[in-house]
């Protein structure tokens, strides 16, 4: 009986780890967003694609955040002709590659 209970024990607490663990990650995961701007202007060849922030509870900018090749994410002001020139560039280069498969 001793060893049964020692048993669920071991295995309630890993249970409770690994939710730990999951919930962690999770919430981590979820409420990240961009608190400020960068203040340097990135060039297009760093930058592989995008994502758009909108304001939440949470995150109280929005924000377009480049991702670059190097596995970075950089929060951008979206009021600013830089972001919106190169997200127009990286729209461009989508276009392409879909007219490009289109005729295959």
């Amino acid at each position: 009986m001793v060893a049964a209970l020692s048993v669920l024990r071991t295995d309630a607490s890993a249970l409770c780890k690994y939710i730990s663990l999951f919930l962690s990650i999770t919430f981590s995961f979820h409420y990240s967003c961009c608190r400020k701007y960068t203040k340097g202007i990135i060039s297009m060849t760093f930058i592989k694609g995008y994502s758009i922030q909108t304001m939440t509870r949470n995150c109280h900018i929005d924000a377009v955040i480049f991702h670059t090749y190097r596995g970075k994410n950089i929060c951008t002001d979206p009021t600013k002709a830089w972001v919106m020139e190169n997200i127009r560039k990286l729209r461009e280069k989508v276009q392409v590659i879909s007219r490009k498969h289109s005729r295959v």
